[in-house]
């Protein structure tokens, strides 16, 4: 299973999760998605849970033109 998160500060929550020992999956990542027109990013990364669930922690990053 893999659950997506909304957060306000991924870099931050990103930081105190590695401090304290959170088994990463998916590093701290920019990333940007097509969506029509424009491209819309997240700040986003993944850790596993003790179950190995795997929890999505996304920052919006808002919108941009779309490269052609």
């Amino acid at each position: 299973m893999n659950l997506e998160i909304a957060v306000d500060d991924a870099a931050t929550l990103y930081d105190s999760l590695v401090t304290g020992g959170a088994r990463i999956f998916l590093e701290l990542e920019e990333r940007w998605y097509r969506r029509g027109e424009a491209e819309v990013g997240n700040l986003q990364f993944v850790a596993m849970d003790p179950d190995g669930y795997l929890l999505r922690f996304a920052q919006d990053l808002g919108q941009r033109e779309g490269n052609t």
